[in-house]
């Protein structure tokens, strides 16, 4: 079969070859760090609860303690609450409701404590005033890391510095989001608990719907969204719930997936370098 060689060809398919190559060894990493996470996930959570305050006294390494169930109480600060936006709970779009706390029997110790779901209709700031209660409350958490944000997604708005204040953030990024507390903040946040024991925690954390936060876009649309829960009185908001995360599996299709498109790159390219009849 005649062959005719071309550098432009060989070069482009061989660099977007390449290209897609370390995409697959980026999602194969992915893959081997979500089966880590996934293992300090349940070795964690047999861990005893602990009490916040005492946890804190004992200067802690806060980035070892993602997963650590606590117990907490304090007040809230309504003041400063905000939203964790385009969340989804079974299918309906709405917002978490991220709010600080003064820990009881601690020395000027805040956290940002996610409250919980609430649907599209009732995030409104006037709106979220109904769910101030109670100030004083007593409650089981997960503790979560500070979120940054991840290549290629969209920033946050900036905060602090005269800036207006920010109430809808993608994510919890503690640093950025101190800039408009005026109090100084723990490193972390926590989840609030409905069932510290509940023996299915894990898996309600490892949810392979957590895959695509995009669908909030399409489930903001749909009609039964706008309805959800909006005529019933028995409707407790917020609801405790928790930042679910896919399991290693996703990842590992994305390995295969861009791995066999690397390979039909470079087939393309060697196509198009072969001599076809009649051409010189």
């Amino acid at each position: 079969m005649p062959f005719r060689f071309s550098l432009k060809v060989s070069v482009l398919t061989g660099v977007l070859a390449l290209g897609m190559l370390k995409a697959s060894a980026w999602q194969w990493d992915r893959h081997l760090q979500k089966q880590e996470l996934i293992t300090t996930l349940e070795n964690t959570l047999h861990q005893e609860p602990v009490e916040l305050s005492s946890l804190a006294a004992a200067s802690p390494a806060w980035d070892q303690l993602t997963f650590r169930r606590v117990h907490l109480s304090g007040t809230f600060d309504f003041d400063h609450e905000f939203l964790l936006r385009n969340r989804n709970l079974n299918g309906r779009a709405g917002a978490h409701i991220i709010t600080p706390l003064k820990v009881d029997e601690a020395n000027n110790l805040y956290i940002l404590v996610d409250r919980g779901f609430v649907p599209l209709g009732r995030e409104g700031r006037e709106y979220r005033t109904r769910y101030h209660h109670p100030s004083q409350t007593t409650l089981y958490g997960l503790i979560k890391a500070s979120a940054l944000p991840k290549f290629m997604a969209p920033n946050d708005p900036p905060a602090g510095d005269g800036r207006p204040w920010v109430d809808l953030w993608l994510r919890i990024n503690i640093p950025e989001i101190q800039k408009q507390i005026p109090y100084p903040l723990l490193p972390v946040f926590v989840e609030t608990m409905e069932d510290p024991n509940d023996p299915l925690l894990a898996d309600k954390i490892v949810k392979e719907g957590a895959a695509g936060r995009n669908d909030v876009l399409m489930l903001a649309g749909q009609k039964s969204v706008e309805n959800f829960g909006m005529d019933s009185p028995d409707a407790k908001y917020p609801i405790p719930t928790y930042d679910i995360t896919p399991p290693p599996d996703i990842h590992l299709g994305y390995v295969y997936e861009w791995a066999f498109m690397a390979l039909l790159t470079v087939l393309i390219g060697v196509v198009m370098q072969i001599k076809r009849p009649g051409r010189a």
